[in-house]
């Protein structure tokens, strides 16, 4: 295939400029924009129907046919699309191995309605993450478990961040995510007859104990400085993982894949069925 009737980029390229701007966060992002790269995550986006507000393609680095074959479906999208040189493309990805492909997308705008309701639900509170990336695989495994939701309160890292996509590994384009503030969170949850369970490692309650049938909204808060004490008001009861060894406390990556399990495993034991 030919991309000669594409603009060439270079590095002064508005649009090249506007891609470092939104990846780096260097301005206000009002439009909730964010940057993607290489096959796998552009092929999502596009699977999802994401808006391409523009994409970039470096001929000499893609792969093979599924490269070429991505790159004319986003074109026919009606994409702005850009060839750029290799260069260029360096300082768009951080891939070691690009696959010669990124783009610009406008990630979806969740509100309260689109946390479904059901006699089950588990929704995760994340209060105060600072790390994009524990962010994005919490995000992931609340996917990976059917939760219904994700509520942000007390934001330390923006939803658009490169790190955060890539470890959600697309999560994060259909799963509900919903920043808010505490007060505003507290009382939707409380209004729709959630129980708000936080976790502490000094509860004397162990999260093997506790009871998550119905509607729970489970709080995890940041390594540094923990849940804010308005969570702790809104409760309903608080929750800890045993510790056996020199550490006090798991990474709250790690501790949110155990008490997503465990109430994935108290709402829908058979899932847990051995299927022979």
């Amino acid at each position: 295939m030919s991309f000669a009737q594409l603009v060439a980029a270079g590095i002064q390229h508005p649009r090249v400029k506007q891609y470092l701007t939104i990846k780096n966060n260097t301005k206000s992002n009002p439009e909730n924009l964010a940057c993607l790269e290489g096959l796998w995550e552009l092929s999502l986006a596009l699977n999802e129907q994401l808006e391409i507000r523009a994409f970039f393609v470096c001929p000499e680095q893609l792969r093979g046919e599924a490269g070429q074959n991505l790159a004319q479906r986003i074109m026919d999208s009606g994409a702005h699309s850009y060839v750029v040189s290799e260069k260029v493309m360096a300082r768009l990805t951080d891939k070691e191995q690009p696959d010669g492909l990124a783009g610009i997308v406008q990630l979806p705008r969740f509100t309260w309605d689109d946390i479904k309701l059901a006699p089950h639900n588990r929704v995760v509170v994340l209060d105060g993450l600072e790390i994009p990336g524990n962010v994005g695989t919490i995000i992931r495994c609340a996917d990976a478990v059917g939760a219904h939701g994700i509520i942000v309160t007390n934001r330390r890292t923006r939803l658009s961040h490169p790190k955060l996509l890539h470890s959600s590994m697309g999560s994060a384009f259909t799963l509900p995510t919903i920043e808010a503030q505490i007060d505003e969170a507290a009382a939707w949850l409380k209004a729709h007859d959630f129980k708000i369970v936080t976790t502490d490692t000094d509860a004397p309650l162990s999260y093997r104990e506790a009871d998550y049938r119905g509607r729970v909204a489970i709080v995890m808060g940041s390594e540094r400085y923990g849940i804010m004490r308005p969570w702790y008001e809104a409760q309903d009861f608080s929750v800890s993982i045993p510790m056996s060894g020199k550490m006090d406390s798991l990474n709250v990556g790690n501790a949110a894949v155990l008490m997503l399990y465990e109430i994935f495993y108290q709402q829908e034991p058979a899932k847990f069925a051995s299927k022979t």
